[in-house]
């Protein structure tokens, strides 16, 4: 938990990436320094991760450590909780900002599963094992798209069975219940920025406000953080003031 001094006014859960496949809070120590310097308070929490446990375990996970922080006896206002995550953490971010309404930020979130198998059948899923050492999603810039390691991570969450994936997808979970939500992308990184152009069409048709950030070059959700971090900072400020 991370939280300012003189007390917090709102709440951020902040979920680490890793592709559902690595990662844990520790990743989140700066980004989550600095919502606490703003004056939120900040709650990192650890979910399971395959193939110790498959889809929907992560998902199931957080969902649960949000209900624990709705309830919890920390002192911030409890009607005032957004929800924040990069790459499979922003995924996650927007699960909860969809099924209880509640701002959601995504860097680099995962959303357009089925569209991207369908259009990449050739590609062979391969292991990226540089990765695998990567302790922070900042240290995340290959330069370019990965494909082969995007189809490996995402076979992976979900134990290599496809029939999993309608349930990864946000589209059809997005109602006008849904909380306001912000998304960011790089244009040539290992995430395609056809997921966010899907999900703020499917948001819009809902008329559920939708704030998104394309940046240049290969950089991967807090790769990019000198861009988006004040945009991120604003959408909260606006939504849980």
């Amino acid at each position: 938990m991370y939280e300012n001094s003189e007390g917090s006014r709102a709440a951020i859960l902040d979920i680490h990436g890793g592709g559902w496949v690595q990662g844990d809070k520790a990743k989140e120590a700066g980004i989550a320094t600095k919502f606490a310097e703003q004056g939120f308070l900040v709650v990192v929490p650890n979910y399971r991760l395959a193939p110790a446990a498959f889809y929907p375990a992560a998902r199931d996970d957080v969902w649960e450590a949000y209900q624990w922080l709705k309830s919890s006896p920390f002192n911030f206002d409890h009607s005032k909780i957004g929800v924040f995550g990069g790459s499979a953490g922003g995924s996650l971010s927007v699960d909860v900002g969809l099924k209880d309404g509640i701002p959601a930020v995504s860097w680099s979130g995962i959303f357009d599963v089925i569209d991207w198998f369908s259009k990449h059948k050739d590609v062979v899923p391969v292991r990226n094992t540089e990765l695998d050492t990567v302790s922070k999603s900042n240290e995340i810039d290959q330069g370019g798209k990965n494909d082969p390691y995007y189809k490996w991570f995402i076979l992976n969450y979900v134990n290599q069975d496809e029939s999993q994936f309608p349930g990864l997808e946000p589209f059809d979970r997005v109602t006008p219940k849904a909380g306001p939500i912000y998304l960011a992308n790089s244009l040539e990184e290992i995430v395609p920025t056809t997921g966010v152009t899907m999900l703020e069409e499917a948001l819009a048709k809902n008329d559920v406000p939708v704030f998104t950030q394309l940046i240049t070059g290969g950089r991967h959700a807090e790769g990019y953080e000198d861009e988006a971090w004040l945009p991120t900072l604003n959408f909260f400020n606006q939504f849980l003031s």
